[in-house]
């Protein structure tokens, strides 16, 4: 009885679980790419660069290592971070910083006619700031810089999801 009650209440909440939406992370209708290979002209070896590497294989997507062969490229055009002062105290040290993530692309197709306009995604955030922490707040630094890289690879998919068959 107990075997069946286990049953019986796994199933109730599978049950839950699907008729409230849940869904697993990873590829959803709305960023799946509508193409089946595309080549990536980003620059080597930069985080940017393995990062879209990384989701466009989970996307069940093909990197072509010719641009010719796929009909779709996303070109980097180019990736900055900046991180400038944005309060200071009473004795004028710094408060908060102000880091910002941009990265320009543009996709193409194999006669390279552009399907998106160079659109440039920039995003940012503020880092409360501490000299008794320095190193602390160093480590987080980077870690809002890779956490805003990963938010700018979600946003280039679900832009490069826009891009349909019919376009190409």
């Amino acid at each position: 009885m107990n075997k069946w009650m286990r049953a019986l209440l796994f199933g109730l909440l599978t049950v839950q679980l699907a008729a409230c939406g849940f869904q697993l992370r990873g590829t959803t209708p709305e960023t799946r790419l509508g193409f089946e290979s595309i080549y990536l002209d980003a620059p080597a070896g930069t985080p940017l660069e393995r990062d879209l590497r990384t989701v466009i294989r989970t996307s069940n997507t093909q990197l072509s290592e010719d641009a010719k062969s796929a009909p779709v490229t996303l070109r980097v055009l180019s990736q900055a971070q900046e991180k400038k002062v944005l309060t200071l105290n009473a004795q004028g040290k710094v408060r908060e910083f102000s880091l910002t993530y941009r990265v320009r692309f543009e996709v193409a197709d194999s006669n390279n006619k552009k399907l998106l306009q160079p659109p440039e995604i920039a995003l940012q955030s503020i880092l409360s700031y501490s000299e008794e922490q320095a190193l602390a707040k160093e480590l987080e630094e980077r870690m809002t810089f890779e956490d805003l890289r990963r938010d700018a690879v979600a946003q280039i998919m679900r832009q490069l999801a826009r891009v349909k068959l019919e376009q190409l």
